[in-house]
């Protein structure tokens, strides 16, 4: 089957303006890891992970990737490609970003099933809290997660993150609002 003509990399000076674009955005760098602009070769990792995590079909999987990673030029902020430092392997993302429903910016994340009950995700999302904190201020953004979601709820917590009654009440039961700073009053 052919690929679809959007998910294939540029050619040319395309090609040279996507990777000077790219280029002027932050890059984040952990004990263990790298987080970086996505690129087009990460959309394999993406959709794969998207698939496991959510049943996303390949359509679906690029049109999250396309609007997560077009936050960069929207709002300043966006989706991280997560990499190991010592191989350069894509094993998850962490976006800080807007979705349409979004009340705020959103700190959330999504690793490859190999890469899951290592701290990688508390590692990565620390990192993009703390960017998260430089860019737009403490109590400025938010993980919605699932009451049902123990880990990531427990993550959230890691974090330093507060649930935030007020923004909770906007949400059915099972949604738990964290706020990473300051709880409004």
């Amino acid at each position: 089957m052919t690929p679809a003509r959007c998910t294939l990399p540029p050619s040319g000076k395309a090609a040279m303006a996507a990777a000077q674009y790219r280029a002027a955005l932050p890059v984040i760098q952990t004990r263990r890891l790298v987080l970086r602009a996505p690129t087009l070769d990460d959309l394999p990792v993406w959709t794969s992970v998207c698939a496991e995590s959510f049943g996303d079909t390949k359509q679906e999987a690029w049109t999250e990737f396309s609007y997560y990673t077009s936050g960069w030029l929207l709002h300043g902020h966006g989706l991280f490609s997560v990499t190991l430092k010592d191989v350069g392997q894509v094993i998850g993302f962490v976006i800080l970003g807007l979705e349409w429903d979004d009340q705020e910016p959103e700190l959330g994340y999504v690793f490859s099933a190999e890469y899951r009950k290592q701290g990688y995700a508390t590692e990565a999302c620390t990192a993009v809290r703390d960017f998260g904190f430089d860019l737009l201020g403490s109590g400025q953004f938010v993980s919605y997660v699932s009451a049902s979601n123990a880990r990531s709820n427990a993550l959230a917590q890691r974090l330093g993150a507060s649930r935030d009654a007020t923004a909770e009440s906007a949400f059915d039961a099972d949604q738990h609002v964290w706020r990473y700073g300051e709880v409004p009053a």
